[in-house]
């Protein structure tokens, strides 16, 4: 019916055109001056209409241009022979020209429907720009495929999970169709990922040339190998980020190990320098302790019980030691040893590093209980001077101090009595004015010297009045006057006489 109609129109046509072209000749005959309009009228054809049309103008207007034109006229026939040619010339003219216009047309007909094409395969890929995987990719081909090339359906079968996507009226493509590559109802486009296949897309209700479908399956390989470069530089930079974060997870180790060896100062400019100047520092108080019978009770612990006992009492030393703002140095077997003034100095720190002794021995007081298998007690040494500090050796390199004040420090402990803390000269001499101190008197130490030494006891008593709170008002404002802050702690038990250290 519709190719029965199609006839219909074309005759339609030509007979319209035959009309036209003869009613246009005899409107010449009687109108001398309008013959080109045979020509433009032939053109018109050409350019509106197909080539039958155009034809059977020519042939009537070159029948009409011998019958009106060329005597005898009204008659098919010419008196001269050169006017057949003068007709042929026309009709050539004629044909000619209708061509050059069909031709025109069609170049443009095709130029414009490769542009429509142009910016249909545009308009997809701009769709498919926002796609991040194999499945959002077929996804959107389908969805997008059926209004932008006007089809009636559209089917995308994936290879490497065998599913199959629909969008329209796509049921004339079947699944094994889709499956295999081959349909004798709508087109099957392979689409590739590199050199592999993965997948095909299927497009019904519309005629697609060739061409598009190539660009078609063209642009969905681009936009897939940009997916998969895309999924591998998300992999990768995952893995970047993990070892990234591995990194500064071991540089944050090795961080936390370089500070348990060296001061945070010192290691800065280890770090930057890769070495450490010697430093002398005018004014620091060094504090030593050492157990009382130690050696005595690793006769009667284990190996593993001994060290646990060792592993509790001076993790309890090292969180007072951090509490007061101290640097522990080092421990030696049952001796522990801190300073306070260095590397940052601190003019408070014979007053804090005594209050840190006072904790220390109130931590050792606490675990002398029965159900423990010894119970220790402790000498603490304390003295102030003058040290020279730096970094030596490359291998285990440590940080250390020299000079007089530490020995002086060691002889404190050495000279000291358990469960007491025993001060030099110059120490009590800057700490009076907070602790109330015994003057024990000149002291022979182990080197056969005769010094002057102290137990510290605790606040002075003055101090303690002037209301209540931790630390008391009044040691709190001389506390503030001397060294223009607070205190960066406080043995609360010194405050409550039952609370007091229990001196031996």
């Amino acid at each position: 019916m519709a190719v029965f109609r199609t006839w219909l129109i074309r005759a339609a046509r030509v007979a319209l055109a035959i009309g036209v072209v003869s009613g246009i000749a005899a409107a010449e005959f009687h109108f001398h001056g309008l013959r080109n309009s045979l020509l433009l009228a032939i053109l018109y054809f050409a350019v509106r209409w197909d080539r039958l049309e155009t034809i059977a103008a020519s042939v009537v207007a070159a029948l009409a241009f011998l019958y009106y034109f060329q005597p005898p006229v009204r008659a098919l026939k010419a008196d001269d022979p050169q006017s057949y040619l003068t007709v042929l010339g026309f009709l050539v003219t004629a044909i000619v020209v209708s061509q050059t216009a069909l031709t025109a047309r069609k170049r443009a007909a095709e130029a414009l429907q490769r542009k429509q094409e142009t910016e249909r395969l545009y308009q997809l890929g701009q769709a498919m720009l926002a796609s991040e995987s194999l499945q959002t990719t077929a996804y959107i081909a389908v969805n997008q495929s059926v209004p932008i090339f006007g089809l009636k359906g559209a089917a995308f079968h994936l290879r490497p999970s065998d599913e199959i996507l629909r969008a329209g009226e796509s049921e004339t493509i079947a699944d094994e169709e889709l499956r295999t590559g081959a349909s004798e109802k709508a087109a099957i486009v392979p689409v590739r990922m590199g050199d592999e296949l993965v997948g095909n897309l299927g497009l019904c209700g519309a005629a697609l040339s060739e061409t598009v479908l190539k660009s078609i399956a063209s642009l969905l390989s681009v936009v897939l190998d940009r997916v998969q470069a895309s999924e591998k530089l998300v992999v990768a930079n995952r893995e970047l980020e993990q070892r990234h974060q591995q990194v500064e997870q071991q540089k944050r180790v090795a961080e936390s190990l370089l500070l348990n060896i060296l001061p945070g100062q010192v290691a800065d400019e280890l770090r930057a320098k890769g070495m450490v100047s010697p430093k002398y520092f005018e004014d620091v108080t060094i504090l030593f302790t050492d157990f009382v019978g130690f050696t005595l009770s690793t006769e009667k612990l284990a190996a593993e019980e001994l060290v646990q006992m060792l592993h509790d009492y001076f993790t309890a030393f090292d969180q007072i030691v951090a509490r007061y703002g101290l640097e522990k140095m080092k421990t030696i077997g049952d001796s522990y040893m801190c300073i306070s003034g260095l590397p940052v100095r601190n003019p408070a720190h014979p007053v804090d590093t005594v209050l840190a002794a006072f904790e220390m021995l109130h931590a050792v007081e606490e675990r002398a209980r029965a159900d423990r298998p010894v119970q220790w007690k402790v000498r603490i040494g304390i003295h102030t001077g003058p040290v020279i500090a730096g970094v030596v050796g490359i291998n285990k390199f440590a940080f250390d101090i020299w000079g007089d004040t530490v020995n002086y420090s060691s002889r404190m402990e050495s000279s000291g009595e358990a469960n007491r803390i025993n001060l030099s000269e110059r120490t009590y001499s800057r700490v009076k004015d907070f602790l109330a101190c015994d003057y024990r008197g000149k002291v022979l130490t182990k080197d056969k010297r005769e010094l002057d030494m102290y137990f510290a006891t605790g606040i002075q008593p003055g101090l303690m009045n002037g209301g209540e709170g931790v630390p008391p008002p009044a040691f709190l404002r001389r506390y503030n006057v001397y060294f223009q802050k607070d205190p960066p702690a406080f043995p609360a038990f010194l405050v409550s006489p039952h609370n007091a250290l229990t001196v031996v």
